[in-house]
């Protein structure tokens, strides 16, 4: 990867985060808001916990975009970026037009996918 292509790459996760760290102090805005208003009845409690649940659950999907992006950025100023953490190669670069913030290439990311399906279906079993 030449080194225009890794100052497009960091420009494009800089204000990736930045959009991801407005997105977490709206939904910071949000969850207080939703402390200050007192809810009259059990329904009202029950809808006021249902969004708490999913602005808590948006929150932690924005923080660990928020650690992929600096972790993107930190292999930018190691020289590793672009390169596969699982096995050293090459990272597509048509993949890292669209994840910018990718640490695997392609083939490691299906077989790091394919082992967590493995590990859900076998939770389900021990489960069922």
């Amino acid at each position: 990867m030449d080194r225009s292509e890794i100052v497009r790459c960091r420009r494009i996760l800089l204000v990736q985060r930045d959009e991801t760290m407005r997105s977490l102090d709206r939904l910071g805005d949000e969850t207080r808001s939703l402390d200050s208003d007192c809810p009259k009845d059990v329904g009202d409690l029950c809808t006021t916990n249902l969004s708490k649940e999913a602005l808590f659950q948006q929150t932690d999907e924005r923080r660990l975009m928020v650690r992929m992006i600096d972790a993107a950025l930190a292999r930018i100023q190691q020289g590793t970026f672009g390169v596969c953490v699982a096995c050293g190669d090459d990272i597509n670069p048509r993949r890292l037009d669209a994840l910018p913030w990718t640490q695997h290439c392609l083939r490691c990311q299906q077989a790091f996918e394919q082992v967590e399906k493995a590990d859900r279906r076998v939770k389900l079993r021990k489960a069922g």
